[in-house]
């Protein structure tokens, strides 16, 4: 027999240590063979299909590979058709319906935005020269060249003056581009709150008024009616953050937001006048503002426009019931944009577009609202005139073709649609001789053809939609349930524990 081994002469240390070594390692394994026996016997008894026959006595290792590969293929199709579920809860969870009971409906009208040629009030600006003693040819420059700045947009910034005395006069009244707008703002009046009746820019319906604002555009001051958006969408509240103060002439009068009508009724129509200069005008759906690549166009005659305008409605738990990505659109108080405090895509459209002059360009125009912590630059006149006529329709499309290739070079933009809007057609013609008839410009719009189908946003899946979806493929490829979930807490918290104490199994 061969006598145990003796610990070295002068190691005693060493031959302590190797074997503490040893026994943590016979420790290690037992616990390795006591946890893997553990998990057999979970295998042996769960209540979910199939696992049994992996560690079932009897069987030849070719039927448990077989069983093997059926539970793995299961488990895969369980979870791909999960995830499916899970990503069309989380990012494609609307659809569009169709409603067709338009006896009940209140359709909206679409709204009007209107721009006129003649933005700055002259005697406002004889008061500033005179109070800052600009004189003669110096003050003629300044009104040119203030002018062009208040009727500027990406159409027309090459026609912005660059006289040889405007360095002089701008320097000698401190106005920096971050000015412009403001001091164009000061100088122009806003019409609507004109206390002459046939001087008021206005939108009636017979004695009734609807409401009209100034807002400010990518084309400057103009005159918004009929619009679902709220105030805070108006020029004083973009360039200094104050609500605009209530309009004391429409409170005297039986003042609506905005004009609706529905199936039965014969035509509803609004006049949006009191401009006295020349106008452009963009009409839009009441729950959008202007795009300024989309207008009629100068015109020294009131138009009439003839609406065809499906709306876009929403269930009534659709808002709350899910989140913007998971219904891919937003409604006009979940602005996620820098630069504006309401949302709507053609304003997220704007954001893009002063977010791309800004990188092209390095500046951007004063026309756009600039109130945050980290105000962007904004271009003088001389920007304006060198370096955006030179991408005008890349800032206006948003892409352009790259040379000599025909891929296309996409500005950075990601805009959602609006929840709520309308599908919007029309009919537009000249309303020649209105102007003796209204004494002043403008347009009027009339509804004669009521839609007859509604589009309504509504949810897809529910969050307990989606658990079903999810328990029921689980369930119909494993045998799952939520009881089988509660077994594995069970069995590997509880159970485990008394087998620890030495509790028989």
């Amino acid at each position: 027999m061969s006598s145990p081994p003796k610990p070295p002469a002068g190691g005693g240390e060493a031959w302590t240590d190797q074997g503490k070594k040893n026994s943590r390692r016979i420790t290690a394994c037992s616990l390795i063979v006591d946890g893997f026996d553990y998990f057999k016997l979970y295998l042996a008894t769960c209540c979910n299909h199939c696992y049994v026959y992996l560690v079932k006595n009897g069987l030849t290792w070719l039927e448990r590979i077989f069983w093997f590969i059926l539970i793995a293929i299961s488990h895969y199709a369980s979870i791909y058709i999960a995830m499916q579920s899970i990503d069309r809860f989380l990012t494609k969870n609307a659809y569009m319906g169709i409603e067709r009971d338009y006896f009940s409906w209140n359709t909206s009208l679409p709204s009007l935005t209107i721009c006129p040629m003649e933005r700055l009030d002259r005697e406002l600006f004889n008061a500033y020269c005179q109070s800052h003693y600009i004189t003669g040819k110096n003050q003629d420059d300044l009104w040119d060249l203030l002018e062009h700045l208040a009727n500027s947009t990406y159409m027309n910034f090459d026609d912005i003056p660059n006289h040889s005395s405007l360095e002089r006069t701008l320097d000698k009244l401190q106005l920096k581009p971050n000015k412009y707008m403001e001091l164009i703002y000061n100088l122009t009046v806003d019409h609507t709150l004109n206390p002459v009746d046939k001087l008021r820019i206005r939108c009636i319906d017979n004695d009734e008024y609807i409401h009209s604002r100034q807002v400010l555009t990518e084309y400057g001051l103009c005159y918004l009616t009929n619009n679902n958006i709220d105030d805070r969408y108006s020029s004083k509240y973009l360039l200094f953050g104050e609500m605009p103060e209530p309009n004391e002439y429409e409170i005297k009068h039986n003042v609506r937001r905005i004009q609706t009508g529905s199936y039965p009724d014969k035509y509803i129509d609004f006049n949006f006048i009191g401009f006295q200069s020349p106008i452009d005008v963009y009409a839009h759906s009441s729950y959008e503002v202007m795009k300024v690549d989309n207008n009629y166009g100068y015109t020294t005659e009131n138009l009439y426009y003839e609406p065809f305008s499906p709306e876009i409605t929403t269930d009534h738990n659709f808002e709350t019931g899910a989140s913007v990505r998971q219904r891919n659109c937003r409604f006009s108080h979940e602005s996620n944009l820098t630069h504006f405090p309401v949302y709507t895509k053609n304003l997220c459209l704007q954001e893009c577009r002063l977010n791309l002059v800004y990188k092209v360009c390095k500046c951007i125009p004063h026309f756009y609202p600039n109130r945050l912590r980290n105000p962007k630059p904004v271009c003088d006149y001389k920007t304006l005139r060198e370096c955006m006529p030179q991408h005008e329709s890349y800032f206006l499309k948003l892409y352009r073709e790259r040379p000599n290739s025909n891929k296309l070079d996409m500005a950075p933009c990601y805009c959602e649609q609006n929840c709520v809007g309308s599908v919007l057609s029309l009919k537009v013609s000249l309303y020649t001789r209105s102007k003796q008839l209204y004494g002043s410009y403008g347009a009027t719009m009339t509804e004669k053809e009521w839609p007859t189908v509604r589009y309504k946003r509504e949810i897809y899946l529910t969050f307990t939609d989606l658990m079903v979806n999810i328990g029921g493929s689980a369930g119909f490829f494993l045998g799952f349930s939520v009881l089988g979930a509660i077994e594995i807490f069970y069995f590997f918290t509880m159970r485990l524990l008394f087998h620890l104490f030495g509790y028989k199994l």
